[in-house]
């Protein structure tokens, strides 16, 4: 399975607490890829042998280095408008030793708040259209730790389709939904 975020909502009801778990399908259009975001993603995990990797990020700390030294605001104007270094058409050439914030996003301070990421926008769509009404609370995690179990009735989890249709979800970000909540379901 795809390396992805979701929150994990457990509500209080009338019947009894239930969950469910929301995932977020990215779509890979490279948006959120700005040079800025790369700056504040952390460190890339390069190993020994990726030294290109490595070379090519203290050049590039040279380079912003001067720039700042320079002109700070066109510092400032060049990181938010400049696609990442590593972003090769709307791809990470260095996914394997992406930085921590880059593997973390959008449960990141950058990825929160885009407002640009359609995939993003319908997520928190999602999360409000689940949220309406009830009291809950929300953890965040990734499908690549084990799973948070769910637990719901048959009507809680159509209910949740149903809200998610309205809101807009797409055909993939609903079969994810499906198995990560069949998956994460206690037997």
């Amino acid at each position: 399975m795809a390396e992805t975020f979701y929150v994990h909502m457990e509500f209080k009801s009338k019947s009894g607490n239930w969950s469910i778990n929301l995932p977020f399908l990215c779509n890979k259009c490279g948006l959120c890829c700005t040079l800025d975001d790369f700056l504040t993603a952390g460190l890339i995990k390069s190993q020994p042998q990726n030294k290109q990797a490595q070379t090519r990020v203290k050049a590039l700390y040279h380079e912003l280095g001067e720039l700042w030294v320079a002109d700070p605001e066109k510092y400032d104007q060049y990181i938010t408008h400049t696609p990442c270094p590593f972003l090769s058409g709307a791809t990470c050439s260095i996914y394997e030793i992406r930085p921590e914030g880059c593997r973390q996003y959008p449960n990141t301070l950058f990825g929160m708040q885009t407002m640009d990421c359609e995939p993003l926008n319908r997520f928190k769509q999602q999360q409000a259209a689940l949220n309406r009404g009830r009291a809950s609370t929300k953890t965040y995690h990734f499908i690549t730790q084990p799973l948070k179990s769910v637990q719901f009735s048959v009507q809680q989890y159509q209910r949740c389709v149903e809200k998610l249709v309205k809101a807009g979800v797409t055909k993939e970000e609903s079969a994810l939904f499906e198995q990560i909540n069949n998956m994460g379901q206690d037997s």
